[in-house]
């Protein structure tokens, strides 16, 4: 993936520079740098890891009734 985004955002670069378009060339800086600095969502995506510990046991919940007056 890092592969894929310095190859795109060098050719965001090249042609930003060939057409003076500055919206691509910060496009193409983003995506390089993403790809250099190993940031941003990789193929996982950006979703935070579930936690490995799985309580399976069925504790019983005690209900209080409440009264109203």
């Amino acid at each position: 993936m890092r592969i894929i985004r310095l190859v795109i955002g060098g050719y965001a670069l090249v042609e930003a520079i060939s057409a003076s378009d500055v919206l691509i060339g910060i496009m193409g800086t983003v995506l390089i740098s993403m790809a250099l600095f190993n940031i941003g969502c990789g193929a996982q995506g950006c979703g935070v890891p579930t936690s490995r510990n799985k309580n399976t046991s069925s504790d019983e919940v005690e209900y209080e009734e409440v009264l109203s007056k």
